[in-house]
């Protein structure tokens, strides 16, 4: 059995990352629960019924900050206050000399200090090829990769460069709802607009396989990261097969896929491959995720799904759930 969860995280067009992921280990019959990430600290409170209501346990056997952001890391202090959190994996920018706000080290020191006060043990070191419960693979980023991104937010010039474009690409989409249509429009020029910020770059990417199946979680990764991700999973042998289930990075953003990155990924336009996509975004954020990123997942055999305020579940072989309706995937969308 394996189930994998996005909770919606902010109000309106505020959006951040909440995932969960609820699965049998393999070779056993003990059930793991896994979060990864944890929005704003108002989604804590979520989290944490999420758990004890769905999966019957207040046991957290492993948490995972992808990168210290305050819409992945600032929920997650509440769900380790509020339930048995056994195990957390989280980069530690401090432990590398960096210690300024640049690199968001106060924040990541401030959980590791709940964490280690409410007996969970912190993992600071787990990088490319660390594995779980014989189910999940870190595939990224690589100490020096991650060392790399470190050094690149502190040179304020090229971070608030990136941010900049960033920016820009955000608030041209804010002037556009994002508009359907019953036909393939194409993707467009499918780039990535000059690339994400290198704190999004460091995120945590994970390779999830229970039972045959296949899932990737990316956090904020950009195409260097991702693509360093896929080298690491062709060097483990881990990458047999495209995923059935694709986190979408940074909440569909324009700034994070390109046409090789999602070939390489995903697989290539019409191939076989058939499978589910999902992406957190704000109830309001209407403009995400970006027309050329959905279809682009689309014409490679995905469904997209947004969160848009609720919670939305991807699984195999788990159990029903009373009154849970099927979700209504993206249709094509109008490339701008």
């Amino acid at each position: 059995m394996i189930e994998i969860e996005f909770i919606p995280v902010g109000e309106e067009t505020n959006t951040g990352d909440a995932l969960l992921c609820h699965f049998t280990q393999p070779g056993t019959t003990t059930e793991r629960v896994v979060v990864i990430d944890g929005g704003f600290v108002t989604t804590s409170d979520a989290i944490v019924s999420h758990i004890e209501q769905y999966y019957g346990t207040s046991r957290v056997d492993l948490m995972v900050c992808t990168h210290p952001d305050a819409d992945h890391i600032n929920g997650l202090t509440g769900v380790i206050e509020a339930l048995d959190v056994m195990t957390l994996v989280i980069h530690r920018p401090s432990e590398h000399g960096y210690t300024s706000d640049d690199v968001a080290a106060s924040a990541v020191n401030d959980l590791i200090k709940v964490a280690e006060n409410n007996g969970t043990q912190v993992i600071t070191d787990a990088y490319a090829g660390s594995t779980f419960f014989d189910a999940i693979t870190i595939l990224g980023p690589t100490k020096a990769f991650y060392l790399e991104q470190l050094e690149a937010q502190m040179k304020k010039t090229g971070v608030r460069a990136a941010a900049g474009r960033v920016l820009g690409g955000l608030l041209e989409a804010m002037s556009k709802a994002l508009r359907s249509r019953t036909t393939d429009p194409g993707e467009g020029d499918f780039t990535d607009n000059g690339g994400t910020t290198p704190r999004n770059n460091s995120s945590i990417v994970l390779d999830v396989q229970v039972e045959g199946y296949r899932a990737i979680l990316t956090g904020d990764a950009g195409v260097p990261a991702l693509i360093a991700a896929d080298d690491t999973a062709s060097s483990l042998g881990v990458n047999g097969s495209y995923p059935d289930f694709f986190d979408v990075p940074h909440h569909g953003s324009r700034h994070n896929l390109n046409t090789d990155t999602a070939n390489r990924l995903l697989g290539p336009i019409g191939g076989q491959q058939t499978g589910t996509a999902f992406v957190s975004v704000g109830k309001k954020a209407e403009d995400f995720p970006r027309s050329e990123v959905a279809n682009a997942l689309k014409r490679r055999g995905y469904s997209v799904s947004p969160t848009r305020g609720q919670t939305i579940r991807w699984s195999r072989n788990a159990p029903a759930r009373l009154g849970w309706v099927t979700l209504t995937p993206l249709g094509w969308l109008e490339v701008d």
